[in-house]
């Protein structure tokens, strides 16, 4: 199997895998209004609403985004090690210790 065979999302643009792969790790997009439209048009994310939060300078929304559980599962599948894969990171951790 070949990397471009177990890329996320195959078909969309780098930014757009690059804010998929923030966003799957629990982190915030990243990326340009017009890319993050695209991936919430298309049912890639979810906007959550986020927070208001309140400084010196007063109130602002801090936004928040999720993917759809079915999007998740098949970013953790493309992402995931084989078993070969795996079992070559533990021989070189082992190796290391």
């Amino acid at each position: 199997m070949s990397e471009t065979d177990r890329m996320p999302h195959p078909g969309r643009t780098s930014a757009e895998r690059r804010a998929l792969d923030r966003i799957g790790c629990g982190e915030p997009p990243g990326c340009s209004p017009k890319t993050l439209r695209r991936l919430l048009d298309d049912g890639l994310l979810i906007d959550q609403g986020g927070e208001v939060r309140r400084d010196a300078l007063g109130s602002y929304q801090v936004p928040s985004y999720v993917m759809p559980l079915a999007v998740h599962y098949q970013w953790c599948s493309a992402v995931a090690f084989t078993d070969e894969e795996m079992a070559a990171f533990e021989a070189e951790l082992e190796a290391q210790a």
